[in-house]
């Protein structure tokens, strides 16, 4: 791995080493064994359930031994202790602290949480508070994040009152700590039309204005950081924003974004040599909108900035000389 110097083994420490690996391999492969005979046979017991939980430990990214558990779970749940449930979801947290990105492990957890007995409400409130500890341990977690969406559908769900507002804050707190979170910059994305649609954002105009500034500063704390910029084109694009504000108020919008971008990259210039890359795109995107989609009558700088970056960006030059070619 990166950042690990790498050990000088003696042959006898090799030796030992792969001594070891192979007890391991063979360990699982009769463990695998083990638990898909049962599976084949359709045994759902304690003891098999016990054989599941062997094989999961050495490796928790098998899907089919986590269906198997659930079949297993399902044909014994009346000889189930009232701690059960507990304990399960205790094993999935142990699971999900060496391996937070396997999917089948918080879809278990899920099911989990959709079969225990007990105040529905009260665990899944919980359950909020623990994605919310798992996403402050590692902020860009994508699998955290969705499984944010997840809690926050179900808890939206038994409560019946929207939590929109709630979660948007909750993504200007994550971005607040560090703006590179692209996770948190989507789940805006996902917010903003939702609290649109359900009449949560009283005055959108204002809105707009607010979140513009909002963005504007972001752009100007990491001007390379690319999910800032990949927020700012879909907050000028979408028609969640385009089709709910006055056309003037959306032209003065593109027309203070076009200016903080240009100052930017002025900025760069002067620091570095060199333009930047986004700030060259979005300008494009954003005289695009002018041109094409608003019909302004200003002089269009397009093929200027995608010649800069045919230069700058030689990995996408063809990308760029087809949008060259139909500007």
């Amino acid at each position: 791995m990166h950042g690990i110097k790498r050990r000088n083994l003696t042959q006898e420490a090799l030796v030992q080493k792969r001594s070891q690996a192979q007890q391991q391999i063979h360990r699982y492969r009769s463990q695998t064994a083990k638990v898909l005979s049962l599976k084949g046979a359709k045994v759902y017991s304690i003891d098999a359930l016990k054989e599941t939980t062997i094989l999961l430990d050495l490796n928790p990214e098998f899907n089919a031994v986590w269906n198997y558990r659930r079949d297993i779970i399902k044909g014994i749940r009346d000889e189930l202790s009232e701690d059960f449930w507990h304990d399960e979801l205790s094993f999935t947290m142990v699971q999900l602290k060496s391996f937070p990105k396997v999917y089948w492990i918080w879809n278990h957890r899920v099911w989990c949480l959709n079969n225990c007995q007990g105040n529905a409400l009260k665990l899944w409130k919980y359950e909020l508070g623990i994605v919310g500890k798992i996403l402050s341990m590692d902020p860009r977690n994508f699998h955290g994040w969705h499984y944010r969406r997840i809690v926050v559908n179900k808890l939206e769900a038994l409560s019946r009152i929207s939590m929109n507002k709630d979660e948007f804050n909750y993504t200007t707190k994550i971005i607040n700590e560090n703006i590179s979170n692209f996770s948190a910059w989507h789940q805006r994305c996902q917010l903003i039309p939702k609290m649109l649609k359900h009449g949560e954002i009283t005055n959108f105009p204002e809105f707009v204005q607010k979140e513009t500034d909002y963005i504007i500063n972001a752009m100007f704390t990491d001007a390379d950081d690319q999910s800032v910029w990949t927020y700012v084109h879909w907050f000028i694009k979408d028609e969640c924003i385009v089709n709910n504000i006055p056309t003037q108020e959306y032209i003065s919008m593109l027309l203070k974004f076009e200016e903080n971008i240009t100052m930017i990259n002025e900025d760069e210039i002067d620091f570095s040599g060199k333009e930047n890359i986004w700030c060259l795109k979005t300008l494009v995107s954003i005289e695009s909108i002018q041109i094409k989609n608003l019909g302004l009558p200003i002089e269009s700088h397009i093929k200027d900035y995608l010649n800069k970056l045919m230069d700058l960006d030689p990995l996408r030059r063809k990308k760029y000389v087809h949008m060259l070619n139909n500007a």
